[in-house]
């Protein structure tokens, strides 16, 4: 019994060794060419998943670079998942366990395999419906996630050619539509985001916070800064302020 148990962890293992990697021997008791019909449907079936996820990072990068990564990620990851947003999100952290050359060869690679995998999560996150207080605070109608980019990511299409740094804050969000939602802000109102999206805030802890912040400014601009952050929030359908806090 055991010996017929490990004679077929051998085959088995052997086999998913080819899978991986076809320069291996073929099992015996498999046929050549069925088995390479079988390696290539699932790794067409894995590159097809990884190719829908970044269709950015894939036209932007050359196509043999982009085969490549493909192939040495189908033989060396341990995926533990078959659903494609996960075998997605694992392509990028291969990539960036293993530290791997072409992040250094394309800087801006790891920022934009991020984003893109950003946006499927956002596309298929379940977002809870929040409930709100009507004590005098600032809070989000749900949740938003601010980022820093040194590259414009965010803006890049499939026929990108300027890869130049430029350093940079966004807020995303899915809105009521179920669409993904970007929005550029300046450092001060991703700073202010931030700390609103981890708890809701009276708009008094929302001036001192900017004062603190920018020492320089005065009472009006900090009345300004505050009423366009407001008209921000407003005009995008993401912020809740009771009645008794609006001015």
């Amino acid at each position: 019994m055991n010996n017929k148990f490990h004679s077929f962890q051998d085959t088995q293992n052997a086999f998913c060794n080819w899978i991986r990697d076809p320069k291996q021997p073929i099992p015996s008791s498999f046929e050549t060419e069925r088995m390479r019909v079988y390696r290539e449907l699932l790794f067409n079936n894995v590159s097809s998943f990884v190719d829908l996820v970044y269709p950015v990072a894939r036209s932007i990068l050359p196509k043999p670079t982009w085969q490549q990564l493909l192939e040495e990620f189908f033989q060396k990851s341990t995926n533990q998942s078959p659903f494609y947003n996960d075998i997605s999100l694992q392509f990028r952290e291969y990539l960036s366990d293993q530290q791997h050359p072409v992040l250094q060869s394309y800087p801006w690679l790891a920022e934009l395999l991020q984003y893109e995998w950003l946006e499927l999560y956002l596309d298929t996150v379940d977002i809870p419906k929040r409930q709100f207080t009507q004590a005098p605070l600032w809070q989000f109608k749900t949740q938003v996630w601010v980022l820093v980019y040194q590259y414009p990511v965010y803006r890049w299409t499939l026929n990108q050619t300027d890869f130049e740094q430029d350093p940079s804050a966004i807020m995303v969000w899915r809105n009521q539509d179920d669409q993904v939602c970007v929005e550029p802000l300046s450092p001060l109102f991703a700073y202010l985001i931030e700390k609103l999206n981890q708890a809701p805030l009276a708009e008094g802890e929302l001036r001192k916070l900017m004062s603190s912040t920018l020492v320089d400014l005065t009472a009006q601009e900090i009345d300004l800064q505050i009423n366009a952050l407001s008209n921000l929030l407003s005009r995008l359908e993401l912020i809740y302020i009771p009645q008794d806090c609006v001015k």
